[in-house]
């Protein structure tokens, strides 16, 4: 009975578009998809006419990008995967550009251990990371286009963007243990 319940809970949440998936049109005038952790804002005049677009919450990096693609911070064992996310479009290229914008970190507390946290966009044929630092609570990211092949749900085009953390010195101590040098914020290889 519980897991009936869970499931018709789930159904409900997809449907509704409250839990891990929002898909509609998006006029010329733009709009906004939105799911918790993340938001998508197509600006007006990005658009010539209406498209169909998708977020979508992922559970795991999808076979497509490879997981091994990811930076380093992926093989550290206390990391925390703050969110993956697939979003996918009719559309390839926009008139101006789309922003999307993830929550990376709390509120910024002075004196809290240090801690690294990495957003990864990947876009059908690469990954694009960016590093984020601690006393940042969001990061924003604009994009003119979308990659071909990254979009799922019957659309061409899309992004994979995965937020991950860790603390500073479980990343230093990975990055000794695979025999590279920690700069502080990357390994280096020796």
């Amino acid at each position: 009975m519980r897991a009936l319940v869970c499931l018709v809970w789930l159904a409900l949440t997809v449907v509704s578009g409250q839990g891990g998936v929002v898909e509609r049109r998006v006029p010329p005038e733009g709009g906004v998809l939105r799911l918790p952790g993340i938001t998508v804002t197509v600006p007006p005049q990005a658009l010539n006419l209406a498209v169909r677009f998708r977020l979508e919450r992922l559970n795991s990096v999808p076979k497509s990008p490879p997981q091994d693609g990811v930076f380093f911070i992926q093989q550290t064992l206390d990391r925390q995967v703050l969110g993956i996310y697939r979003i996918s479009s009719s559309a390839t290229n926009f008139l101006r550009p789309i922003e999307i914008e993830v929550k990376v970190n709390p509120p910024y507390k002075p004196g809290s251990p240090s801690v690294v946290s990495a957003v990864y966009i990947w876009d059908g044929d690469s990954y694009v990371s960016s590093q984020v630092p601690a006393s940042s609570e969001t990061f924003t990211q604009s994009r003119l286009q979308l990659g071909l092949g990254a979009g799922a749900g019957g659309y061409p085009a899309g992004l994979v963007v995965v937020v991950l953390r860790a603390s500073e010195a479980s990343l230093k101590a990975t990055c000794t243990e695979h025999k590279g040098r920690w700069t502080g914020s990357s390994c280096e290889k020796r």
